[in-house]
């Protein structure tokens, strides 16, 4: 199956403000509520709900309960803000800069509220404030959130290929561009594949993992070397410059040797083993292709093909012939919503609109990575393959540096650079760089037909005379929101520089790119026969700013081997067991831009206990009181809801009658305000278990390297 952790995302991120400690699951068996205690009173806090988040500040409301000595307690509601610093590598948020906003206590009388409002704010300062990242998506799914969709992103479909017989695709960026090396041989330097003429006898060869491929032409046709290699000093040029498969992928038994396609403008393969075999998918009009690792689906009304690629839908009537369009994702066949959850195609959920999977995608694909930059210590070199060429943008009075890889602007007369997700200006265009306070508003007008379309989803936050807050969306790594879903690029070739040194662009199609809910986007070219080798590492360009590295990291290894052939197909909450086990490594979201950078600060992280006396500790008490906007707490009591009494009498039952909130978030304002409905209370309900499912199915997947278990599909 194309087993991809069930989309359960991004919850509680709110729930910061009372978390002690480091980052934990949020689970119902204690973690939450948060129990914070000192001489004079006990307070109790159950997880926060968000309200909104943008950028980098988040508001929320929660539940709470404060006990004094010897006395009842008392129920209410505390809403807050606060400014977010996220790592998705450690998977952590911290809240920074909280603040109390508005205290709700509907039983307490005026002089009981002021002594309620002096506990809470003398608590504030120390309350920890590390999460989950795991936490804040699943709430999110319950707030409406402005997403910005990118414009004008080009859905024209690439060249698909379809065989039935195992097929690798090679990529060659435009025309072959060839370089003399050592020993007479000739290497075709603009691919990331080892292509390589002997000067002698004029013949090619291409290096797999465990199979050499020759050739008298670069283009094709290729075939296996059987019992015999290619001349010594091919092989050792070979054994110079190929990176090899980690030993995580090795193959255990002799692996596939697939055929070779060689293309230089954008394409994709997708392949069945054998003939398609179509099976139904349960409750809908669907057929799926079962013997095949990329998402090929019928609809039996149209008699239509659909396959998804790079988070795009095209379709056909014929596999084999085509042609191939583009098609929205609302105007997908209308049983696509309905692809079970648990089903073998459940993994294609997150491209289809309006499913929760694709809901938190597109929340995902919001929140930034954010990290504190030392103005002083943060360095940057910029060097040119000869001297500094610019180009213009068009549409804008900006231009751009072709011949570096760096992403180099000049913009009414200063130039800046966007590195690593850091923002760095100078008066020249060779420097002396120095970190930036301020993102030009040119910058949002890059278009993505330009090669650095991504760096206008990097952002400058906060700036002081040491430090400048900075982050990034996804987007910065190739990650973009159009339609409601998540795609891949944006669809444009964008022509490299080739000079005495090549510097490739980023690119959409040709690396069998698929998204995985936990990981984010990654590529399997290749690799479902632990074949591919790639002949250079370091260049980042094909893989965007992301800097994927080489495919087989992040790609579904041993497809053939381990994949549809020994039923892998096991539902989509499997996921998390085909990415600790086929050697998926986290991309985009988990990967982090700034680790490791000079000048970049870590996190910085809260004591374990505060300080001032008070003790902050998980309770035992279930993780069932929930607040509405408007202050009132609830608690799920074995299903049934209810409300705590105004008057302290306890908990009463909530009836069917209870009336559905109007009334947009903001703050009480009026004491007697609607109540929200049983499902609005049952939306907080699921979310919650959301994100409980998903901080500890991350753990999981996350735990071990074993190879058993599902496989996996290339999935696009």
């Amino acid at each position: 199956m194309r087993t991809f952790a069930r989309n359960v995302t991004f919850a509680l991120a709110t729930a910061t403000l009372f978390a002690a400690g480091s980052a934990f699951a949020q689970k119902s068996d204690g973690t939450w509520p948060r129990v914070i205690q000192n001489a004079i009173a006990t307070v109790t806090v159950y997880q926060p709900q968000i309200e909104s988040f943008n950028d980098v500040t988040l508001e929320a409301i929660a539940a709470v309960s404060v006990k004094p000595p010897k006395k009842d307690a008392v129920f209410g509601a505390v809403w807050f803000h606060a400014r977010t610093t996220v790592d998705k590598q450690a998977r952590t948020v911290t809240l920074d800069s909280t603040t109390v906003t508005q205290m709700k206590f509907p039983n307490a009388s005026a002089e009981q509220r002021a002594w309620l409002k002096s506990v809470i704010d003398a608590e504030i300062p120390n309350w920890g404030r590390t999460i989950s990242y795991d936490v804040l998506v699943a709430q999110l799914a319950n707030v409406e959130q402005g997403q910005a969709a990118s414009a004008k992103i080009n859905n024209a479909p690439p060249a698909i290929i379809y065989v039935n017989t195992p097929t690798v695709l090679i990529m060659i960026d435009g025309d072959p561009k060839y370089k003399d090396v050592e020993g007479g041989l000739k290497m075709v330097g603009n691919t990331p594949y080892f292509i390589v003429q002997d000067g002698g006898t004029k013949a090619w060869y291409l290096k797999g993992k465990e199979t050499w491929y020759s050739g008298q032409d670069v283009l094709g046709p290729w075939t296996a070397m059987t019992g015999t290699l290619p001349p010594q000093p091919i092989q050792d040029l070979a054994a110079k410059t190929v990176s090899a498969p980690p030993d995580s992928l090795k193959e255990e038994h002799s692996p596939t040797i697939p055929a070779v396609v060689v293309r230089t403008k954008p394409a994709e393969i997708i392949q069945t083993d054998g003939e398609p075999k179509l099976e139904p998918v349960k409750g809908t009009s669907l057929l799926y292709v079962k013997n095949s690792e990329d998402a090929i689906i019928m609809d039996i009304n149209t008699q239509q093909y659909y396959v998804l690629i790079a988070g795009r839908w095209y379709t056909t009537k014929s596999l084999e012939g085509g042609p191939w369009s583009y098609v929205p994702g609302d105007q997908l066949p209308k049983d696509f919503p309905n692809i079970p959850p648990e089903s073998d195609l459940a993994d294609v959920r997150p491209s289809i609109p309006n499913t929760l999977e694709a809901k938190e995608a597109v929340l995902e694909n919001s929140i930034p990575q954010t990290a504190q930059v030392d103005r002083k210590t943060a360095k940057l070199d910029v060097t040119y393959d000869g001297e500094p060429k610019f180009e213009s943008i068009t549409g804008t009075s900006m231009s751009y540096a072709v011949n570096t890889d760096k992403s180099v602007l000049l913009i009414k007369g200063r130039y800046y650079c966007c590195d690593q997700a850091i923002w760095f200006d100078a008066s020249g265009p060779k420097g002396p760089w120095m970190v930036s306070t301020k993102v030009p508003d040119e910058v949002q007008s890059i278009p993505p037909e330009c090669p650095l379309y991504n760096v206008k989803f990097v952002q400058i936050y906060d700036a002081t005379e040491e430090t400048v807050t900075t982050g990034y969306t996804p987007a910065y790594t190739g990650s973009y929101v159009y339609n409601q879903t998540v795609v891949y690029g944006t669809g444009y070739y964008y022509y490299p520089w080739y000079g005495a040194y090549y510097y490739p662009r980023p690119v959409t199609y040709g690396f069998a790119v698929h998204y995985n809910p936990w990981t984010g986007w990654g590529f399997s070219f290749g690799i479902s026969y632990g074949w591919m080798s790639v002949s250079f590492g370091g260049y980042g360009g094909y893989w965007g700013a992301g800097g994927y590295g080489y495919g087989y990291h992040h790609g579904y290894g041993h497809g053939y081997h381990h994949g549809y052939n020994n039923g892998y197909r096991h539902g989509f909450g499997a996921g998390y067991v085909a990415g600790k086990n086929q050697g998926n490594r986290p991309s985009q979201y988990s990967r982090n831009n700034y680790q490791n950078r000079q000048g970049v600060k870590s996190t910085p992280r809260p004591a374990q206990q505060p300080a001032g006396g008070s003790r902050v500790r998980p309770s035992q008490q279930p993780n069932n009181v929930y607040a509405d906007r408007n202050g009132n707490v609830y608690r799920n009591n074995n299903g049934n809801w209810q409300q705590r009494d105004a008057k302290g009498n306890g908990w009463q039952n909530t009836g069917s009658a209870a009336r559905p909130s109007t009334q947009p978030a903001q703050r009480p304002s009026a004491s007697q305000q609607p109540r929200p409905s049983t499902n609005d209370l049952n939306k907080q309900y699921q979310s919650r278990e959301r994100s409980n499912q998903r901080s500890q199915g991350y753990q999981r997947q996350s735990g071990g390297r074993s190879r058993g278990g599902g496989g996996g599909r290339r999935g696009r």
